[in-house]
């Protein structure tokens, strides 16, 4: 099982992916949103030593979409679809997502 570290400012918490999936999972939507804006002022800070990563990690959902294209990652580019659902109204759809 694959795990993170996720760093706070008195230690460092080595966790499982599935832990950390369930917690975003267990989290309502208000949370979710405020996940997702911490991701991006993550990102944000980030950037200002990192450039390659672009504004919003662009580089980085580049190589997901590459990880996504993966023989055994069907369900996680199902799951990508769905975070990314309500951009159908905005873009031109692509069925399989990723994979297309």
């Amino acid at each position: 099982m694959k795990t993170v570290q996720v760093e706070s400012p008195t230690q460092i918490v080595e966790i499982s992916v599935t832990e950390l999936a369930r917690a975003f999972w267990n989290m309502d939507t208000e949370e979710q949103a405020e996940f997702l804006d911490q991701l991006g002022a993550i990102i944000e800070e980030d950037g200002k030593h990192n450039r390659s990563a672009y504004s919003y990690g662009e580089m980085q959902w580049c190589h997901l979409r590459d990880e996504l294209r993966k023989p055994g990652r069907e369900r996680a580019n199902i799951m990508h679809m769905a975070l990314s659902a309500f951009a159908y109204d905005f873009v031109p759809q692509k069925i399989e997502g990723c994979r297309s």
